[in-house]
């Protein structure tokens, strides 16, 4: 019987929730093979589905369309097919690059690229282009593949190169599940054993409070562990730490890793070498977190050296971002602790997985800047490339630190203008802070003839309630009240004060800045396209492309839902902008496809609207519907229609 690869399902579930005619188009573009390929698993589907009460029937110049012959039958044979454990075939063209790189990185000798294709579903000529991916994987990881005619290739590196590679790339690794349950529930390219066993080691150190760890490094300390285990029982060794020995043996971490390593000797009846508990040595350096109560503050915890450089990234971001996080103890401790172990990590070139990546990026877009920011700094002391997985843990700190700013900072100052005297006005104010008391403070009373423009920056106000009518012109919005009003008027207080709108950005969307259709097949031929538009309208100084493409370099700006924001790594333009770009086609841009981009840049030292815009962003990447018409609206007046009605 035809095996039920992956990609299979995927089909059959499309047919099940379209519940219509789909075409090969279609199908090609959900699940990112060629039509050809649509073809021959419809074929192989179809020979199954004859045997199960269904078929798929082709209408030329339509479609397919899906035919359930045998009710009872074809229903037994779905339950069955969605609960029974499948064969797992890479779909996607990242689990085809990590599969790849697995194969060949766990084989011994040579493996054929008609070999590769057959075990993935591909034809050879697929396999050729995902090849060329995994050779620039390899290059980061020090690693080369050689070529062998009639015998095909294979990895040729050191031991401690292919671990870091596999650590990344041998399993793949799912964002909401923990990973010894992704272990237990699913096949994975890459096998790798004892995980239950390895697991419950570490935790009996942690729970008798010897270390303490997160559950994301528990599962990264137990994923290294078990790579040199798998690699061991390959006869992989390390080799080359002893130039580092007689710096490893005396840490704490060294007794900690020589235990563990005692235990599993001990249990899986192998003798491990002097080196792999060097190897755990430095995992444990890059991950063990002493508990916070066995320190009098933040200082004694991290050492004088490392504190005072932490004081200096803190000013640095106070300097760029005029963002003040120096009295902030959860920001201290926890980015405090990350900053050691990162170092660490850096100096023993040690790598980390980032399940969370994708989603700190998408959703805390302003956290990941100032992230970006800080890797940078670090990168500048360490003279180390600071890997975009660390910059999304940096951003979890800092995006903490900014909403507990927020929150010190989230009442909205208003004045209240009252023409009937103090009784009414305090009345009208109390019966405000009933109901906003949480988000607004009443900062002062005043008549329409005592109020002054000078008074209203003086005393950083942000809004007017008034009674009476204020003619506009006002640097704040006013709201016009009744002096004795009902629930109707507060909840229009609300709206207006606390619902979010984008008129604050509306002076952004000029036509002049928005460019449909564009034709272009790389990101580097729109962002050049941007930035020379922005040149010519005397916006942006001449190294701007650079800062762009440097931003780029450390950190892809798509953020999914076919949305790239490119920016500069520094604030570096006079005025604040934002630039529109849709393409005729969809380019790839990192790892993703791209076909809107927003280019924007912030006038420097204006940190609002910095946030402003983020928010901003964040609303239009976050809405397919709006994401869908932009790519559609041919008029530049119905794209910012569409802008505005975010």
């Amino acid at each position: 019987m035809t095996k039920v690869h992956q990609r299979l399902i995927s089909i059959l579930e499309e047919f099940l929730e379209e519940k219509s005619m789909l075409n090969r188009a279609f199908l090609a573009s959900r699940l990112h093979v060629s039509t050809k390929t649509i073809q021959k698993d419809i074929k192989l589907l179809n020979d199954i589905l004859e045997e199960n009460g269904a078929k798929i029937e082709s209408q030329r110049g339509t479609g397919y369309e899906l035919e359930i012959i045998q009710t009872k039958k074809f229903e037994e044979f779905c339950v069955g097919l969605f609960q029974k454990q499948t064969e797992k075939i890479p779909t996607s063209y990242e689990e085809r690059i990590a599969y790849i790189l697995q194969r060949i990185v766990t084989t011994e000798g040579y493996v054929k690229l008609s070999q590769l294709a057959e075990e993935i579903y591909v034809s050879k000529s697929t396999v050729n282009l995902i090849m060329k991916d995994v050779t620039d994987i390899c290059g980061r990881y020090q690693l080369q593949i050689e070529k062998r005619p009639y015998y095909g290739i294979r990895i040729v590196g050191e031991e401690f190169h292919i671990r870091s590679c596999l650590s990344q790339y041998g399993l793949p690794r799912y964002d909401h599940t923990p990973f010894h349950e992704q272990f237990e529930q699913r096949d994975t390219y890459l096998s790798l054993p004892h995980i239950p066993l390895i697991r419950s080691v570490i935790l009996k150190y942690i729970e008798g409070g010897t270390i303490y760890l997160s559950d994301i490094e528990i599962d990264n300390l137990v994923i290294h562990i078990a790579i040199a285990l798998r690699r061991c029982e390959d006869q992989h060794y390390m080799k080359g730490l002893n130039a580092e020995q007689s710096e490893l043996i005396i840490k704490k971490e060294y007794t900690i890793a020589k235990q563990i390593v005692g235990d599993l000797e001990k249990e899986l009846h192998l003798l491990f070498p002097e080196e792999e508990v060097l190897y755990v040595t430095m995992h444990l350096l890059s991950t063990a977190v002493t508990a916070r109560d066995r320190y009098e503050n933040v200082e004694e915890l991290l050492g004088k050296d490392l504190y005072a450089f932490m004081q200096h990234i803190l000013f640095k971001v106070a300097e760029e971002r005029n963002l003040i996080f120096y009295y902030d103890e959860e920001l201290l401790f926890g980015f405090g602790v990350h900053l050691k172990t990162l170092l660490n990590r850096l100096k023993y070139k040690l790598n980390t997985r980032n399940p969370l990546l994708a989603e700190v990026k998408k959703n805390y877009p302003y956290a990941f800047e100032i992230a970006v920011l800080v890797g940078d700094i670090i990168g500048e002391y360490t003279g180390e490339s600071i890997p975009e997985s660390e910059i999304g843990y940096i951003a979890i700190h800092f995006g903490g630190a900014m909403s507990r700013l927020q929150e010190q900072n989230q009442k909205k100052r208003c004045l209240l203008v009252c023409a009937t005297g103090q009784g009414s006005a305090q009345l009208l104010k109390y019966k405000i802070l009933s109901q906003f008391r949480d988000k607004l403070e009443i900062v002062g009373i005043t008549g329409y003839y005592q109020l002054k423009v000078e008074d209203l920056y003086k005393d950083k106000i942000d809004c007017i309630i008034s009674t009476i009518h204020i003619p506009s012109g006002l640097p704040v919005p006013v709201i016009k009240v009744n002096s004795i009003f009902d629930d109707k008027e507060l909840k229009s207080i609300g709206q207006q004060l606390f619902t979010h709108v984008n008129t604050s950005v509306q002076q952004y969307i000029k036509e002049d800045l928005i460019f449909l259709n564009h034709s272009a097949s790389t990101k580097e031929e729109v962002i050049q396209f941007l930035c020379e538009k922005a040149a010519e309208k005397n916006y942006v100084p001449e190294n701007f492309y650079d800062s762009v493409m440097e931003r780029e370099n450390t950190s892809p700006t798509a953020v999914g839902n076919l949305v790239a924001i490119p920016h500069p790594m520094q604030l570096l333009s006079e005025k604040t902008f934002l630039m529109f770009c849709t393409l005729d086609k969809s380019v790839d841009w990192g790892d993703k496809k791209v076909q809107v981009i927003i280019l924007f840049s912030v006038k420097r030292n204006n940190n609002e609207d910095l946030q402003r815009l983020y928010d901003f962003l964040y609303d239009i990447m976050s809405s397919q519907s709006a994401i869908e018409k932009l790519t559609h609206v041919e008029g530049i007046e119905d794209f910012q229609e569409v802008l505005l009605s975010i």
